[in-house]
């Protein structure tokens, strides 16, 4: 008999790091937008000139997964929805410093 779980494995940070976070928008031609949020968001595939700054509200609350903050955001107008990370400034999270570390020399 085994024990409940016991076929989950642990991932290592570095597999971690690599994994794509699951998004809720999906974008559609032919479905009108609608914010069903937390389930889905239907959106448009491409922005308009009206989807700015200033014209996008945050839906939900900010979420981080390991160390990344981000929250979906959606134009008043179109209905026009991105998942919008915040850019992270200080963090104390192991994948984190391990992803700059990856990234310093791609910037030069």
């Amino acid at each position: 008999m085994r024990r409940i779980g016991s076929n989950i494995r642990k991932k290592s940070s570095e597999e971690r790091s690599h994994r794509l976070t699951k998004s809720i928008i999906q974008y559609s031609d032919s479905e009108t937008p609608k914010n069903d949020y937390p389930r889905k968001i239907i959106s448009p595939p491409r922005a308009s000139s009206c989807c700015t700054d200033g014209s996008r509200l945050d839906v939900g609350s900010v979420r981080e997964v390991e160390g990344f903050k981000f929250c979906y955001r959606v134009c008043q107008e179109c209905g026009h929805a991105v998942k919008y990370f915040y850019p992270s400034i200080e963090s104390t999270s192991s994948a984190l410093k391990a992803y700059r570390e990856r990234q310093k020399y791609m910037l030069q």
